[in-house]
């Protein structure tokens, strides 16, 4: 009998360890991929990754140079880069998700209100 209840208590811990697991990969999964449509503006990363920090910025209709500046410091960047700098070649030195640009640009919008 004892040992019945060791193993239904060790069972439960295991199935209440892997539903948290489970329940935070979620959580996850939803600040990764479900902010997309938390932006003022829709567009999709692939699109993205060709526009230029300009572009990106009108879009958000934010100061390119602050886009710009931010990029460069939240990644560490050494090359020399413009507000004419398309976003994929600044991926050539810092691999980042276009995610990432939308959520500096959003943070930058919602500072300049």
């Amino acid at each position: 009998m004892k040992k019945i209840v060791v193993f239904s208590l060790i069972a439960i811990t295991i199935i209440l360890i892997v539903t948290m697991g489970y329940l935070s990969f979620l959580e996850f999964e939803e600040h990764e991929h479900g902010d997309e449509h938390e932006h003022s503006v829709e567009i999709e990363g692939k699109e993205m990754k060709f526009l230029t920090v300009q572009e990106v910025a009108d879009l958000w209709e934010i100061d390119g140079k602050i886009l710009l500046l931010r990029i460069i410091t939240e990644f560490n960047l050494e090359g020399s880069y413009t507000v004419n700098t398309v976003l994929e070649d600044i991926r050539e030195e810092y691999a980042f998700s276009p995610a990432l640009i939308k959520d500096m640009a959003e943070e930058i919008k919602q500072e300049s209100l």
